[in-house]
C-alpha cells in the first residue's frame, strides 16, 4: 500500500491498475470484435480455406486515410492489454504477448470476415492492425504503476473514487463514453441508437419544437446518468468531483467537434452546439446539483432510471431533415474508415447497456467506507 502525506488516504499498489486496465481491455475487446462482426447476418460457406486472405493481392481501393483509421483502432487495445499483463509477467514479456494476441484477435477476425457476404477479409487490415497494436504496448510501460507517470495517475484515481472492482468498473465506463463521443450520433452527447441497426422506423414526425425538446431531453438525460454513475462510486461529493466532471464534459465536447470535423467533415465543426445541446446541459446541471445528495445506492438508482430512459427516448426521436450526412456516405465510396467508424457507432450503441449492467449489478453496499 502507499500513503499519501498530506490526505491520508491509502492507496493500492501497482495491481489495482493493472486490473482497471484489464477490464478497459476486455471491453474494448468487445467493442472490436462486435464492430468487425457486424452486421452478423448472411453467412456463407467457402470453398476456400480459412485464412487464405492472407495470399490475396494488394487491394487496389487502400488509402492513406484508411490505413490511419485502422491502424488508430488498435492502438488503445494494444496499451490496455500490455498494462494488464504487466501484473504478472515482465514487461518486455507482457509487450511480447500483447502483441501476439492483438495479432490473433486480428487475424481471426479477418479471417471470419471470408465469410460474411457485407465484409471484406484483408491482409492489409491485419497489417496496419498489428501496427497499430505495437504502438499501443511501446506506450504502454510508461503509465505503469511502477512508472512515476502511472504512480501519479494512480494516486489522482484513489483520491476521487472508492477502491474496488467498482471504482475501476466506472473509470471504465467513464472512458469509454469519452470514446463514443468520436462517433458522429444523431444527438450529441446521445448513445444507444439501435434503430438504424434493428431496422426501426421513428415512431414521430419532425417539427422543430418537438425535436428540440426531445434532443434536450436525451442531451439532459444522458448527462445526468453519466454524472450520477461517478458519483456513485466518488468517495465524496465536493470540488475535486464536479472538476473532474467539467473535465470529461470538457473532453467530449473537443472530440465531438472532432468528430464533425474528421467524419462529417462539415465547414463549421461547432455546428451540432444547437439550442437543445445547451438546454439540456443546463438542465442536467440543475439535476446533478439535487441528485448528487443522494446517498450512493440512491445516486446509482437514478443513473439506472436516467439511462433507460435515455435509450427510450434517442429511440423515439424523430429524425433530423437538417443534419448533414457523413461525406464519405455521399461520395459513395466504400473505404475502410468504414470499419474505424463502425467500432465507434458500435460502442455508441452498446455504452449505455454496459453502464446498466454495472448499475443493475454493482449497486454500492451501505458501507460507511464508500460514503
Amino acid at each position: 500500500m502507499l500513503l499519501d502525506s498530506q490526505s491520508g488516504y491509502q492507496f493500492s499498489s501497482a495491481p489495482r491498475g493493472y486490473r482497471l486496465a484489464g477490464m478497459a481491455a476486455s471491453a474494448y475487446s468487445l467493442v472490436i470484435i462486435y464492430a468487425s462482426l457486424q452486421p452478423f447476418t448472411d453467412w456463407r460457406m467457402l470453398s476456400a480455406p480459412f485464412g487464405s486472405f492472407l495470399f490475396d493481392a494488394w487491394p487496389r481501393w487502400i488509402t492513406a486515410e484508411d490505413i490511419i483509421f485502422n491502424f488508430i483502432a488498435y492502438v488503445p487495445l494494444g496499451f490496455l492489454l500490455t498494462l494488464s499483463l504487466c501484473a504478472r509477467w515482465s514487461t518486455r514479456t507482457a509487450v511480447m504477448l500483447s502483441v501476439i494476441a492483438c495479432t490473433a484477435l486480428s487475424f481471426v477476425l479477418e479471417a471470419a470476415q471470408q465469410y460474411l457476404p457485407a465484409r471484406f477479409a484483408s491482409h492489409v487490415d491485419l497489417l496496419v492492425n498489428s501496427g497499430g497494436a505495437i504502438l499501443g504496448t511501446l506506450i504502454a510501460p510508461l503509465f505503469s504503476p511502477q512508472h512515476r507517470l502511472g504512480h501519479e495517475v494512480v494516486q489522482m484515481r484513489s483520491r476521487g473514487i472508492i477502491e474496488g472492482p467498482r471504482g475501476d468498473a466506472a473509470l471504465v465506463l467513464a472512458g469509454l463514453w469519452l470514446i463514443t463521443q468520436l462517433y458522429a450520433s444523431p444527438v450529441a452527447l446521445g448513445n444507444g441508437d439501435l434503430r438504424e441497426g434493428m431496422g426501426l422506423t421513428a415512431l414521430f414526425g419532425y417539427t422543430p419544437g418537438s425535436y428540440l425538446l426531445m434532443e434536450a431531453g436525451v442531451v439532459m438525460l444522458n448527462v445526468v446518468a453519466l454524472g450520477l454513475l461517478l458519483a456513485s462510486a466518488a468517495r465524496e461529493i465536493g470540488w475535486g468531483y464536479w472538476r473532474a466532471l467539467m473535465l470529461i464534459f470538457a473532453g467530449a465536447l473537443a472530440l465531438k467537434a472532432a468528430a464533425v470535423l474528421l467524419i462529417l467533415r462539415a465547414p463549421n465543426p461547432w455546428n451540432w452546439l444547437t439550442p437543445g445541446l445547451g438546454a439540456g446541459l443546463a438542465a442536467a446541471l440543475v439535476l446533478l446539483l439535487l441528485l448528487t445528495r443522494l446517498p450512493p445506492r440512491g445516486r446509482a438508482a437514478a443513473a439506472l432510471l436516467a439511462l433507460l430512459a435515455a435509450v427510450v427516448l434517442i429511440n423515439i426521436i424523430p429524425e433530423n431533415p437538417y443534419r448533414p450526412a457523413p461525406s464519405y456516405l455521399l461520395s459513395g465510396r466504400i473505404s475502410h474508415f468504414l470499419s474505424f467508424s463502425s467500432v465507434l457507432h458500435a460502442l455508441s450503441d452498446i455504452w449505455p447497456f454496459l453502464a446498466m449492467s454495472f448499475l443493475l449489478f454493482s449497486l454500492p453496499r451501505r458501507n460507511s467506507a464508500n460514503h
